[in-house]
């Protein structure tokens, strides 16, 4: 078994959580390639709090509901690993915000998603966001 993590960014959610999301496609396959790789999944509050927002905007309320609960049963069963965004990792994510500054695109959200991946060392990524690249992360999209 892999015992490597992977962490599931808003894109990777929101394709896979929209049919008419033209990333979809590649999501389900990537999807499928990472658990068949026995890869365990990990994700951030705020990443979810993208998704969530991103649904409801997309799709719809219900099927961000639907995405929530699907979530708080993925954490509960172990098949996902829900870190909270605190203190110490904010600290961390700030210091990136500022670093990167001329950097177009690069959410807070991303840094502090970076912050979590150093922290924890995880190396693999499930997006299609090229920051993640530029930080030295592996992408899988």
């Amino acid at each position: 078994m892999n015992s490597e993590r992977v962490m599931v960014d808003t894109w990777a959610w929101v394709a896979l959580n929209d049919e008419d999301d033209a990333d979809h496609e590649s999501a389900e396959k990537a999807n499928t390639e990472l658990l068949d790789r026995d890869y365990l999944f990990v994700t951030t509050n705020f990443i979810l709090d993208e998704t969530y927002t991103l649904l409801r905007r997309r799709v719809s309320a219900q099927q961000a509901i639907r995405f929530g609960q699907d979530i708080r049963q993925a954490v509960e069963s172990g098949a996902l690993e829900l870190i909270t965004i605190g203190p110490e990792i904010e600290a961390e994510a700030w210091n990136i915000f500022e670093m990167y500054h001329e950097v177009k695109g690069l959410s807070y959200t991303d840094c502090t998603t970076f912050a979590v991946m150093r922290g924890l060392g995880i190396k693999d990524s499930f997006t299609e966001d090229e920051h993640f690249s530029m930080m030295g992360f592996v992408r899988h999209s």
